[in-house]
């Protein structure tokens, strides 16, 4: 009787033995598929929904007259959402931002420097657009920054050639002159034209005057230009040695031929920084070359800015 009875509890215990391995194996079967997918939410979480910023056109407002002209080559834009970059943007843009509600829009203005197109960045001469807006899902907000100068830009020259006296005279090593025209190949109102060609190859013009820039803070040559050839930018440094006052020569750039007027920016920084003198006069050279064949190489300048942002 005993054995009939230890037999039988055994076999309950066994019984229940095996509930409880059943239970616990479905229960690790359900944890196996819970974890499943709280794994698959986090490797594939739910994609946000943007939001889009857009960008037509970009515009220079200029404050006073002393400024010179509104024409600009603001190519890019860099545009911060809470102080976040988001990229840097050729105008025309639309881009996607994944931030929604009320956010602070900061839009930098961007420069190829020296009008190279690996040198992008934000030109310091100007102040940035600001806005708080808010920004929703799906919708897209369209901006068209309008830039200003900063307060402490210094303007040392602005020839706009629109008056009979220029800043600009033929030096004793040109062969050639200086026209103001005002025809259909003038940029805005007039515009200054000179000419090389077999007879008369040399052209160079020098400031009047000499200009104090501020080493160590930022200094720029804005200029609108057009030519069918190569022409050349350079500025003097006066330097003192002893009693003796000399003008360095420094070449800076090379004008590149264009069919359009362009605007470009040419940083002059390193050339300001790297001489001994804080004065400086500018010129423009050209010299005719036999072997372009052209009959004769065409320079048209306008809207020369000689600017500088003193140290902070």
């Amino acid at each position: 009787m005993n054995a009939i009875i230890d037999i039988s509890l055994r076999f309950k215990l066994c019984i229940l033995n095996k509930k409880v391995i059943v239970g616990k194996f479905v229960l690790f079967f359900i944890i196996i598929i819970i974890s499943f997918f709280y794994s698959c939410e986090i490797i594939n979480p739910p994609e946000q929904i943007p939001s889009y910023v857009s960008v037509d056109t970009v515009a220079i407002s200029i404050s006073k007259p002393s400024q010179g002209t509104a024409a600009h080559n603001i190519s890019d834009c860099w545009l911060y959402v809470n102080n976040k970059l988001i990229g840097i943007f050729e105008v025309p843009f639309t881009v996607p931002v994944l931030e929604a509600g009320l956010q602070n829009i900061q839009i930098e203005p961007g420069i190829k420097n020296s009008g190279g197109n690996a040198a992008r960045e934000i030109y310091q001469m100007m102040n940035g657009y600001y806005l708080d807006t808010v920004l929703e899902e799906k919708k897209v907000l369209k901006l068209n920054p309008v830039f200003e100068y900063r307060a402490a830009v210094n303007f040392a020259l602005v020839e706009d050639f629109e008056d009979v006296g220029i800043e600009f005279q033929v030096s004793d090593q040109s062969d050639t002159l200086i026209y103001l025209i005002s025809d259909e190949n003038a940029f805005e109102g007039k515009s200054m034209y000179f000419c090389v060609d077999k007879e008369r190859p040399n052209f160079e013009c020098r400031s009047s005057q000499l200009f104090e820039i501020e080493k160590n803070g930022s200094a720029f040559l804005e200029i609108n230009f057009k030519t069918n050839d190569y022409f050349n930018f350079g500025i003097f440094s006066k330097e003192y040695t002893g009693a003796v006052v000399t003008e360095i020569r420094k070449h800076v750039y090379t004008f590149n031929p264009t069919d359009n007027w362009k605007k470009i920016y040419i940083d002059l920084n390193y050339f300001v920084n790297n001489v001994v003198g804080t004065e400086f006069r500018l010129f423009f050279t050209a010299v005719y070359a036999e072997d372009s064949g052209l009959e004769k190489s065409d320079v048209y300048i306008d809207n020369v800015k000689l600017i500088y942002l003193p140290t902070q």
